[in-house]
């Protein structure tokens, strides 16, 4: 079984398992409470899947990813991971999995899940299994030795179930002469390109044609809402001037960040840097003074609602701004990630709470707030005309440019045609497709394209917006592949293909599997996503 685990160690169920494996003592419980832990989010041939399994696999993968990128995780960037979905389907694929596992009659001895725990790293002293190490691990994780040894149990079902489902997966040595042609033949190719700046003059804007344009396109033109408000800003510069730093601070503050102040890889002496580190201090006790001030009066214009006359009275500047978008602040508060949020929540006259940027702390109000709105053809009329002339141009490029690729699809000469039509055939020279198009430009699709044209067919089915321009490409000619650099990768070739062709069959067995079980009503779900 050990051995199973070992050839199955590359595949992505297998590195999940890994993944749940390393974390599980952390997060298998959580800390919900038991009414929560018992909850149902979806039921499969009458077994329960419970919400605390489901927040365990959350917390598995927001931990994963917490390792691989450290402090650069941001709350924005789990959000667009969308680990809820990911945590729900691994949920529920393991539960699938096992059902089916079941109907397979698919078991696990005692003894493999023995040897399982046994040779596990985390439960060894000095290279051999330890008991105590193993009881001490699972009681500090509030997990049971029956609870730990079902996971275990589970997990050996699924890769025995993952080798009967792969084991008959072939490749042949057509399919790896392919992958290797793709990864390595060379090819040149003949293009004509078909600017749409060409057909400028000949659009037309009649008034009735940008009215219809600017109501067609009014997502494009509509002025979101706007804002207007006012702040009191207290900036740790204003008053680090008065803030006592002493010598005692000072060396202090040397002492502890002496990996600060090197110079030609020496660290320089107290004397030498003394200056710029009182300077920093008490920009630093500025902060602390603008924060306690910024609150101090946050609360006063909260509760007596006197704005102005606080700042009067402290003779403090009040700054009010223009109307501007929420997505382009004022620069004062461009590095606040919360900013619009914040402000487009406020009321009128409502004190916003305290703000920290990178200067200082802010007190703002909200004096006006102006709704989203389309403008009139007359207010932004050169604007909605300069679009429509774009947008008619580049729909008569594209035009020409499918009305020419037509006419050489059916073998017409390309030079011919470029003759025709005044336009310079350009061609590209040897190289490997797969990124910038050499003397043409960068398009995933062109490039996509371009692994499908052969001698029979030199032509794509389209052509193809780069940099601009639509372009009309012709397969030139295709370099030849080095027979002995094919041979010496085709064992390597074949191992990868066949890796990934088992992974895809497995993963489309699962995604069957599953759709049959709802079909059948054995696979419910009892919460939506959004719920969880």
């Amino acid at each position: 079984m050990l051995n199973l685990m070992r050839k199955h160690a590359r595949n992505w169920l297998m590195k999940l398992i890994l993944g749940i494996i390393i974390v599980v003592f952390i997060f298998y419980f959580g800390s919900v409470g038991d009414k929560q832990r018992a909850e149902r989010i979806a039921m499969i041939d009458g077994k329960p899947v419970v919400y605390a399994d489901f927040q365990r696999e959350y917390q598995n993968l927001v931990d994963v990813y917490r390792q691989r990128f450290g402090q650069g995780l941001t709350d924005e960037m789990l959000k667009s991971l969308n680990l809820k979905q990911q945590a729900l389907d691994n949920l529920i694929n393991q539960a699938v999995i096992l059902t089916k596992a079941e109907a397979m009659n698919v078991r696990v001895t005692d003894e493999d899940v023995k040897a399982m725990i046994l040779a596990y790293p985390g439960f060894q002293r000095n290279g051999a299994f330890d008991q105590r190490t193993y009881e001490q691990t699972l009681r500090s994780s509030k997990m049971t030795p029956d609870e730990f040894e079902t996971f275990q149990r589970n997990m050996l079902i699924t890769l025995k179930v993952e080798e009967l489902i792969q084991g008959g997966v072939r490749v042949s040595d057509q399919e790896v002469h392919d992958i290797y042609q793709m990864q390595s033949e060379k090819i040149s190719i003949d293009f004509i390109e078909i600017s749409p700046k060409a057909f400028t003059g000949a659009v037309k804007a009649a008034p009735a044609d940008l009215e219809d344009f600017l109501k067609a396109q009014e997502a494009q033109f509509r002025i979101p809402e706007q804002v207007q408000i006012k702040y009191l800003a207290f900036l740790g510069q204003d008053y680090a001037a008065t803030a006592k730093i002493s010598d005692a601070d000072v060396a202090d503050y040397y002492d502890r960040h002496k990996d600060q102040w090197t110079k030609d890889k020496k660290v320089q002496p107290l004397s030498e840097v003394k200056d710029r580190i009182a300077a920093e201090l008490r920009l630093v006790k500025g902060m602390y003074a603008a924060s306690d001030e910024a609150k101090k009066a946050h609360d006063t214009i909260y509760q007596e609602e006197n704005f102005d006359a606080y700042a009067a009275q402290k003779k403090l500047v009040v700054r009010t701004t223009g109307l501007f978008r929420l997505n382009d602040p004022p620069p004062d508060f461009r590095t606040m990630a919360d900013f619009a949020k914040h402000v487009s929540g406020l009321q009128k006259n409502e004190v916003g709470r305290v703000l920290q940027g990178q200067k200082g702390y802010y007190v703002i109000t909200l004096v006006d707030r102006k709704a989203p709105y389309l403008p009139s053809l007359k207010e932004i009329g050169a604007e909605v005309e300069k679009q429509y002339r774009e947008t008619e141009a580049k729909r008569l490029a594209q035009k020409e440019a499918e009305t020419l690729l037509a006419r050489l699809r059916k073998g017409e000469a390309l030079d011919a045609v470029a003759r025709e039509k005044g336009l310079k055939i350009k061609e590209t020279g040897l190289f490997q497709p797969g990124g910038v198009v050499p003397n043409l430009g960068s398009s995933m699709e062109l490039t996509e394209a371009l692994f499908q044209v052969s001698e029979k067919n030199p032509y794509p089915e389209q052509a193809y917006l780069v940099d601009g321009d639509y372009v009309i490409v012709r397969l030139k000619e295709k370099g030849k592949l080095n027979n002995a650099d094919f041979t010496a990768k085709k064992d390597a070739i074949t191992k990868y293909l066949e890796q990934q062709k088992k992974n895809e069959t497995f993963k489309a067995w699962i995604e069957g599997s599953k759709a049959a079980l709802i079909k059948e009503g054995r696979l419910e779900f009892t919460k939506d996503l959004k719920d969880l």
